[in-house]
């Protein structure tokens, strides 16, 4: 949060979104960052959530409250493919809802949107994202949006739930329970990984100390698409190369680029990308510089590859450099040994 910023809170009615609302409110009067805090609320207009009892209690705190009726529930019907209903009620309401806040805060020139999830909440999306996807990831604490006009931020995403539940009983907030029958008409995938992580928490009570330090190179906003990079590189090189029949050993088959390779030598082959099998990439600067190629003829994917090596050296060799006097050179020539590149 910095000087000048406009933030949009998105209000549920939750202990969680009622308990961040009161941490801003603090921040704001202690911090001597100047920023104004607006408040948004969707109503699905659905029986069973009715969270208009929060207009009278934002207002007497003296902020402006944007309260928005949307009929989600009616529109499901008729929202899916082919004007079918949808699939996942849940689902389709939640991009409902973050679609009608994104155009609020436009519309009210908020650059910033906050969000009330928690730790819980993350660790529950990296461990579903895990089992059901296949992919490592989880709710970033700050991103912005593909528009590029609107960050979000999640300020309680290293918070644990039990501490939202404990301020909201102390404090006697006005919490609205979400009682829609869309959401808890079954046991859902959530809350059976919310199950299974607390019955891990009785055998060890600092699993989520633990899971909090984890997902911290996962929120940020770049991780994700350097995962991804890496993810489809490797299951790339896992498929064989297409040909005519199987290959025989000895037999030597010619590439797209026209090399030929020795099916018994496969350490002598390069792939297209540029990496030998258990070796290092050629596609670095220096192989790019000597063969006369620009940076500006770079790929994305290079670029990027290119970004992730200089990073991972710099830590690896900062936690080698911390073992050794700089200013001995017996130490340096005994470390350079043990480099094969030297």
């Amino acid at each position: 949060i910095k000087d000048g910023d406009r933030l949009l809170l998105g209000l549920s009615g939750g202990k969680d979104s009622l308990t961040l609302l009161h941490c801003l409110l603090e921040l704001k009067r202690k911090l001597p960052t100047k920023f104004e805090i607006e408040v948004c609320t969707i109503d699905p207009m659905t029986p069973s959530f009715d969270p208009s009892p929060l207009i009278p209690y934002v207002e007497s705190l003296g902020l402006k409250y944007h309260y928005v009726k949307d009929n989600i529930v009616e529109r499901a019907q008729k929202g899916g493919k082919n004007g079918a209903i949808v699939t996942s009620l849940c689902a389709y309401c939640a991009r409902m809802k973050r679609g009608n806040l994104y155009a609020t805060a436009r519309k009210h020139s908020c650059n910033k949107l906050v969000l009330a999830q928690h730790l819980d909440d993350c660790a529950e999306s990296c461990f579903m994202s895990m089992m059901h996807n296949g992919f490592i990831r989880t709710m970033k604490s700050k991103y912005e949006i593909n528009a590029g006009d609107l960050t979000v931020i999640r300020p309680l995403c290293y918070c644990r739930e039990s501490l939202m539940t404990e301020f909201a009983k102390a404090n006697n907030l006005p919490v609205i329970n979400e009682n829609c029958p869309a959401c808890f008409e079954e046991p859902k995938e959530r809350a059976r990984v919310k199950k299974l992580l607390s019955r891990e928490e009785t055998l060890y009570p600092n699993i989520y100390d633990n899971i909090r330090r984890s997902l911290i190179p996962i929120m940020h906003d770049d991780m994700e698409s350097i995962l991804k990079c890496y993810t489809e590189e490797a299951v790339s090189k896992s498929r064989k190369i297409k040909g005519p029949g199987r290959k025989k050993k000895g037999f030597h088959q010619t590439e797209s680029n026209g090399q030929k390779y020795d099916g018994n030598n496969d350490g002598d082959r390069t792939s297209k990308e540029g990496i030998k099998p258990g070796g290092e990439a050629n596609g670095s600067i220096d192989s790019h510089i000597s063969s006369g190629k620009q940076l500006s003829d770079w790929s994305d994917d290079e670029l990027l590859k290119e970004i992730t090596r200089r990073k991972a050296n710099r830590f690896r060799l900062a936690g080698a450099m911390k073992r050794m006097d700089k200013n001995d050179p017996k130490e340096l020539a005994k470390e350079d040994c043990k480099d094969p590149t030297v």
